[in-house]
């Protein structure tokens, strides 16, 4: 025999037994796929149907006031560090990707022992009329800055208050009665301030805002004179004149990249009355509705108005402090918490889903934000319960997901495509259970699930959940938040 035709039989044997091998494995991995037991499901069982939810997820965010002025001046840099990465590194933290920084109007130097809060002193960039200081409000644009070099990928512009010399009582906190602040004849000098602003951001920072939002809860009377922070009313009519004066002054600068965002009011209720009482011309200068979602119950109505008006809505603050005594480890805190964000993405369905401060004053003696640390004390800080719940959520269910509603009020749903990941949140206020979840509008590979567990006991502890061929069962701790992670999972065709 010649010795190519031994290389050739050698070949040919190699090929053969690789095709067996490969038929072996194939095989295998068919049987252990086909051999995953089906559960059995009920009228109880929770069904996962992807067709029941919304595109458009932006992510997670957080307000920069009052504690991007505070923290961005911390002398350790190190320990600021550490911070920033609690909060916006999606590895090491909760992965926060939109960051709304505030426009500060600054506060009257006159007025002395001022009533502002900790940090809620925020600098203006115009300390007295006509007079620009760029170099103010260091601190909040340190944050920011370390927010985008960490991942962040949107940036809000908003604003409290005008500057105090525009106010009707000279200052930043209110009117007198809590009526108009805004002089009449300050109206496009407010406009330019905001705009301005955008623009050196823009220029000598290199950050580009991609909203504006000159309003903060106008329709509400409690902001005035004397109030802890800044803030100031506009009335209907009002709100309309500043709204147009801000679309005209970003347009005659040629920030085309900037759209206006609002009116960001404390309820959805308020925020869907200003928006009926709108002329057509506010609402085309419009791109994006805010809302907070303290208060109102309308939020279907206010969901149907967005998408009638092709306007992207976000939920653009919400906090919450639980009803404990103040305990870094509340647990009613996180149970308020997982209940709004589940419901809000249930019946709201904004793009984003934004808190109001990541980080809060320990001295304040409450249980809102995530971490804790003293505004006028050491740079120090201190995770909160909170920080937990809110990686729940933000750490998981990622932007350019679509957010699936499961037919049970307790828990979420996303799915991931590029990732082909689909996250399970699921909230248990109640006793001890047991539930059942339906995924027999997916195919998936997995065997197994990952667990993250938020409860009174545990922080986001991680475990592994044995997956059957058409969903899962799972045991939900009393006053708890679970996620369940499960990769190589696709929609059915």
């Amino acid at each position: 025999m010649s010795r190519r035709v031994r290389l050739g039989l050698l070949f040919s044997a190699i090929v053969i037994t690789l095709g067996i091998l490969g038929g072996i494995i194939m095989n295998q991995s068919q049987q252990n796929k086909n051999s995953l037991k089906l559960l059995p499901l009920d009228s109880s069982t929770i069904h996962v149907q992807p067709e029941d939810g919304y595109d458009g997820f932006e992510g997670w965010g957080t307000s920069l006031a009052w504690w991007g002025h505070v923290l961005g001046q911390w002398t350790d840099k190190e320990k600021l560090n550490e911070v920033m990465d609690l909060v916006f590194d999606p590895d090491k933290g909760l992965g926060l990707n939109i960051v709304r920084y505030n426009i500060g109007g600054g506060e009257n130097p006159s007025i002395e022992n001022n009533s502002l809060r900790p940090g809620g002193d925020v600098p203006g960039f115009q300390p007295t009329e006509g007079q620009w200081d760029w170099d103010a409000d260091e601190g909040q644009r340190t944050v920011l800055l370390a927010a985008l070099q960490r991942g962040a990928t949107i940036a809000e512009a908003f604003s409290n208050s005008p500057p105090y010399w525009m106010t009707n009582s000279g200052s930043v906190t209110g009117a007198v009665d809590g009526g108009n602040n805004l002089k009449d004849e300050y109206y496009d000098v407010f406009a330019d301030y905001l705009t301005e602003v955008v623009k050196q951001y823009k220029e000598k920072w290199g950050v580009t805002f991609r909203t504006l939002n000159p309003l903060n809860e106008p329709a509400s009377n409690w902001w005035k004179k004397g109030n802890i922070q800044e803030g100031s009313h506009f009335s209907v009519d009002k709100q309309m004149e500043i709204i147009k004066k801000v679309s005209q002054s970003l347009q005659s600068k040629g920030l085309s990249d900037t759209a206006i965002s609002g009116p960001d009011e404390n309820s959805v209720d308020e925020t869907l009355e200003m928006l009926h009482g709108y002329d057509e011309t506010t609402i085309d200068s419009i791109s994006q509705i805010n809302t907070h979602t303290y208060n109102g119950i309308k939020l279907e109505e206010l969901r149907d108005l967005a998408k009638k008006n092709g306007q992207r809505l976000w939920m653009s603050e919400y906090g919450t402090g639980g009803s404990e005594p103040h305990n870094h480890q509340d647990i009613t805190s996180v149970m308020e918490l997982a209940e709004r964000i589940i419901y809000d993405l249930h019946i709201l369905q904004p793009a984003a889903w934004i808190y109001w401060q990541a980080i809060e004053d320990e001295s304040a003696n409450n249980n809102w934000g995530f971490i804790h640390s003293d505004f006028l004390g050491e740079e120090t800080y201190e995770l909160t319960k909170q920080y937990y719940a809110m990686a729940n959520f933000s750490r998981f269910i990622h932007p350019g997901s679509r957010i699936i509603r499961t037919d049970d009020g307790r828990s979420v749903a996303a799915y991931d495509a590029q990732r082909e990941q689909l996250t399970i949140v699921v909230r248990n206020e109640q006793e001890e259970k047991e539930v059942t979840y339906d995924l027999t509008s997916f195919e998936f590979d997995s065997t197994i699930a990952e667990v993250y567990l938020t409860s009174d006991t545990e922080n986001l502890n991680k475990s592994e959940l044995p997956l059957f061929g058409n969903g899962f069962k799972l045991t939900v701790e009393e006053q708890s938040v679970t996620t369940i992670v499960i990769s190589s999972i696709r929609i059915k065709e």
